[in-house]
């Protein structure tokens, strides 16, 4: 009988010291990690800003948790700091300039500086947009076509044009005249043309 007083003031006792020692139970985990009980005027964004985390962070390792809390409730708490994601990058306005494709017009452009981003030629880029008279005037949001670059391929044993015209989808008449061949059977191993 003496056991069971003596258990019962031990157990009295201990459930006292947890109601007037508030501090004692609020950290099980370490600092803000692990399990967290509510004490009386906790709010969810109170106890994040305490522990450097959020409110979603909270939600997300307990699900199920509402909005209300009461003292004495136990909540699970995010054992690391939230990282938050970097910003995104800034939005991009304009398009590369592509070699074969319309581009727009950039602050800062110039025909200079855009051939040399592309590999080709103030006179190529001017050869291809006759709307172009000055190549000094070009301005901002004008829209000008950028020259496809030449492809070439050299001649394998066995080749003939109309192969390499099926090869890179053009024709014999063009593969002549893009290499000044006159007579489309008279090429060799070794010879380098220009298909596109």
């Amino acid at each position: 009988m003496a056991r069971k007083t003596i258990l019962r003031s031990f157990v009295l006792a201990a459930v006292l010291l947890a109601c007037f020692v508030p501090g004692m139970s609020a950290y099980a985990g370490g600092v803000c990690g692990g399990l967290y009980t509510i004490q009386w005027g906790d709010t969810l964004w109170g106890v994040a800003n305490m522990c450097g985390t959020t409110v979603d962070a909270i939600y997300a390792v307990n699900p199920g948790l509402g909005w209300w809390l009461y003292a004495g409730q136990v909540i699970n708490l995010p054992s690391a700091p939230v990282d938050y994601p970097p910003p995104p990058p800034p939005p991009v306005y304009y398009n590369p300039p592509v070699a074969g494709t319309n581009y727009v017009v950039q602050p800062g452009d110039t025909l200079g500086n855009i051939a040399v981003r592309i590999g080709s030629s103030v006179q190529a880029i001017l050869a291809v947009n006759p709307q172009i008279w000055n190549p000094s005037l070009i301005y901002v949001g004008q829209v000008i076509y950028l020259p496809a670059l030449p492809v070439y391929y050299t001649v394998c044993y066995g080749d003939t044009l109309y192969l390499i015209a099926v090869r890179y989808g053009t024709t014999v008449a063009s593969l002549q005249a893009l290499n000044g061949l006159w007579n489309p059977n008279w090429i060799y191993a070794g010879q380098v043309l220009r298909v596109r």
